[in-house]
């Protein structure tokens, strides 16, 4: 059987002391004393290292007069760097794929960042108001579907209605004009989406500016749900332009709910 020169080289260098003495070599030849030197054990124990190292060919040791030199041959390591060079593509391609999951990892890092700061702004720009009011679910969405009663109570604290259109369909439109406390006219309108009775109303809403210019729109959707004889009223409206925009339709609303619940309180029988 062939000598496996490849394990013995290996085995030579698996330890540490072999591998500095050879770091040594490296800058010239030394005797065993020198070598020695800078390890903590004896000179006995350091030939035992260097027989290692000159069987598996790592090293020749000389003679000048009484001293035996020890020199580095570096042929047997050429053949073990060669032979890991062969191995190379593989780690090549495995960092390479390292560095894809990495960068895809990173990506999906900023990807998420992106998506909760897009979602903290949604959810500055969105309005939420819950009441449970103590009425029976049915009476409740009628007061909020009949044009009769909606004019009535849709109106902000402070504020008159001065006309009120409400075509209560899918499809239909809604319009009011109401008189400020300051005298200014406003004008709001929508689409119905979405009627379910009783559970659900949606519609879109948009306020003109005082110069009767077409303002943004947003969505609202009501939803009333059953509380055995009373009801929770959830109304969601987004996306406002800006966090004023939305804390101006809190303000409005609070007050039209606060109308809607002694509207409510005067006509429940």
């Amino acid at each position: 059987m062939l000598p496996d020169h490849l394990s013995t080289t290996y085995a030579a260098l698996a330890d540490p002391t072999r591998r500095a003495i050879l770091t040594r070599l490296a800058i010239g030849e030394a005797t065993v004393g020198d070598l020695a030197e800078p390890f903590p054990m004896s000179l006995p124990a350091v030939s035992k290292h260097l027989k290692v190292l000159e069987r598996a060919g790592l090293i020749t040791r000389g003679r000048k007069a009484q001293w035996r030199p020890c020199r580095l041959d570096a042929g047997p390591l050429k053949d073990a760097a060669q032979w890991l060079e062969h191995y190379r593509h593989f780690w090549d391609d495995s960092f390479d794929r390292l560095d894809a999951y990495l960068g895809e990892l990173q990506s999906g890092s900023r990807r998420m960042a992106i998506t909760a700061d897009a979602a903290a702004l949604s959810a500055e720009r969105e309005l939420v108001i819950t009441r449970i009011f103590d009425a029976p679910r049915r009476l409740v969405f009628k007061m909020w579907t009949e044009p009769g009663h909606l004019a009535r109570w849709w109106v902000p604290r402070g504020f008159a209605t001065i006309s009120s259109r409400m075509d209560v369909r899918p499809g239909g439109s809604w319009l009011r004009s109401m008189r400020a406390p300051d005298g200014s006219l406003i004008r709001k309108h929508g689409i119905y989406r979405e009627i379910v009775a009783p559970e659900r109303l949606v519609f879109t809403y948009v306020t003109d500016d005082l110069a009767g210019n077409l303002g943004s729109e947003t969505l609202v959707t009501v939803t009333f749900a059953d509380l055995g004889g009373k009801t929770r009223l959830t109304l969601h409206q987004a996306a406002f332009q800006s966090v004023a925009a939305r804390d101006d339709h809190r303000g409005g609303w609070t007050g039209a709910l606060e109308r809607f619940a002694s509207y409510l309180s005067a006509n429940a029988a």
